[in-house]
């Protein structure tokens, strides 16, 4: 095996397992070995709610990435998201030991120790500390106390905080799978590695992570990560909002017709007609507006951002981001929805994948908006320190005795066969027994507005995915039916209702 210091990272989302290997180069940048995706349930919201369902799947997203870097993983840095997953303040302060009152290192770093002594409040804890800022006598922020004169010192600490029972779960999961965690990581505190610069953080600059079950929240001011917040809403609430429309499709066939035909911006879409084959070789056809498909996305995705812009606006910065926000995830990759951002907030907004820090030849490798966390813990993970890997031991062939043995002279003995090694088994998991609350689910969508009328241009779709159940939970699913379903179901009416031939 090549002589590398490689660096495991592992994004367990509501949707799907992403895995991604990599190593620093020469020039400093980050390399991409391997990256990899395997769909999950069992998450809901960013808390598993079904261990087996997330362990089966990381198992296999791991075998894939073994086989794609040649390597034997077996320890990772990993993210954890959702509403379980928090910020906090705390402020305190120092004497300075001087005579002549002139701060020192030795001041700074007895301020650190005193806030890495707080206690975090039960059922919590703590997952990362750090400095927001520094105070003199004066009430003079300072970026580097050292060397200013101040009888005292003061700081405040921005404490990255995470529910205890949804953490024990998390690790169950790894602890099963047979991977060690070397580093956990709050999904909005490392998702900006990849996307923004450091000038970018220093005007002001807010990340939006749009994943399948929760929407991350970071911003950054001043260089430093000022707010963090995970909203329990993302994509998938919009997959269901499109079946509540058009009936039954698959579920994959709802991500791909998203992905493939949807709009975030119904005025920015045409108005015709898809037709989509419900099972492959069915002879089901289902027409579907475009525009109304886009209707039903911009509602839900207005939704999103209203949610968005409402936690920075209530966190204060507001008027703090003069490098504007930037959308990554998998629900970025939606056509206009920086456009529809743009319209919500009145900010500058740009879509990003991941690329800064990483090697030119790896960018067409982690293009895709649902890889940028992924990648971003690669590059955190970097500074942390290098994942021991294993050898990846592959299958010996088995060795093919005829039936006959060659005759042999006498005085040669025939040779031993030299037996095969096998591979080392992971030792059995340990249990750990707790018990878990479950994640709440959050407000009301925004109605899209009424369908224009369609002409008969159309396109062809064909998936021959089966169904599977999503669960709406909740506050939505009474909103719908009791309020606005039949205005809706009047609005996005299939237009081959009106025709008094037989259906497709």
């Amino acid at each position: 095996m090549e002589k590398k210091n490689y660096i495991v990272a592992v994004d367990i989302g509501s949707s799907e397992v992403v895995i991604a290997v990599g190593s620093i180069n020469e020039n400093g940048s980050l390399e991409v070995q391997a990256i990899v995706t395997e769909p999950t349930t069992g998450v809901t919201a960013g808390l598993v709610d079904n261990n087996e369902s997330v362990v089966e799947a990381l198992r296999k997203a791991r075998e894939k990435a073994e086989q794609q870097a040649g390597i034997a993983i077996t320890d990772a840095y990993v993210s954890i998201s959702g509403k379980f997953v928090r910020c906090a303040r705390y402020t305190d302060h120092v004497f300075v030991e001087d005579a002549e009152n002139c701060i020192s290192q030795r001041d700074v770093n007895a301020l650190s120790e005193r806030m890495r002594n707080v206690k975090a409040a039960d059922g919590e804890v703590i997952m990362d500390l750090f400095p927001l800022l520094y105070k003199g006598d004066a009430g003079t922020e300072m970026k580097n106390p050292v060397g200013s004169y101040s009888k005292q010192l003061s700081s405040t600490y921005n404490f990255i905080l995470c529910e205890r029972d949804a953490k024990n779960r998390f690790s169950r999961v790894f602890l099963e799978a047979g991977i060690k965690i070397k580093g956990i990581f709050a999904s909005a505190a490392v998702v900006a590695e990849s996307v923004v610069t450091s000038e970018e953080k220093e005007e002001g600059v807010a990340i939006v992570d749009i994943g399948s079950g929760v929407t991350d929240v970071a911003v950054y001011c001043g260089n430093v990560l000022t707010y963090i917040a995970s909203i329990p809403i993302g994509g998938a609430a919009i997959n269901n909002d499109i079946r509540l429309f058009n009936g039954y499709i698959p579920h994959k066939t709802i991500e791909n017709l998203k992905r493939r035909y949807g709009s975030a911006v119904a005025e920015m879409t045409k108005d015709d007609l898809i037709h989509i084959q419900i099972r492959k070789g069915a002879r089901t056809i289902k027409p579907i507006s475009r525009w109304n498909l886009a209707a039903v996305i911009g509602a839900r995705m207005t939704d999103i951002a209203e949610y968005v812009w409402n936690e920075i606006r209530e966190a204060g910065y507001a008027k703090k981001l003069s490098a504007g926000i930037v959308l990554t995830g998998g629900g970025a990759a939606l056509a206009n929805v920086a456009d529809l951002f743009n319209n919500v907030t009145g900010q500058e907004v740009r879509v990003a994948c991941a690329e800064i820090g990483v090697d030119s030849t790896s960018l067409e490798v982690v293009s895709s908006p649902n890889l940028t966390l992924a990648v971003s813990m690669l590059l955190r993970g970097a500074k942390e320190g290098a994942c021991p890997v294993g050898v990846l031991h592959t299958p010996i062939p088995k060795r093919v005795v005829p039936d006959v043995a060659p005759a042999q002279p006498a005085a040669q003995p025939a040779q031993p066969t030299q037996p095969v090694q096998p591979a080392a088994q992971p030792a059995e998991p340990q249990t750990i027994n707790q018990r878990y609350g479950a994640a709440a689910t959050p407000a009301t969508p925004v109605v899209p507005p009424a369908s224009t009328p369609l002409n008969n241009d159309v396109d062809d779709y064909d998936d021959d995915e089966e169904d599977e159940d999503i669960k709406r939970e909740g506050f939505f699913s009474r909103w719908w039916k009791n309020k606005i379903k039949k205005g809706l179901d009047d609005a996005f009416r299939n237009p081959e209702d009106d025709d008094d031939g037989d259906d497709y």
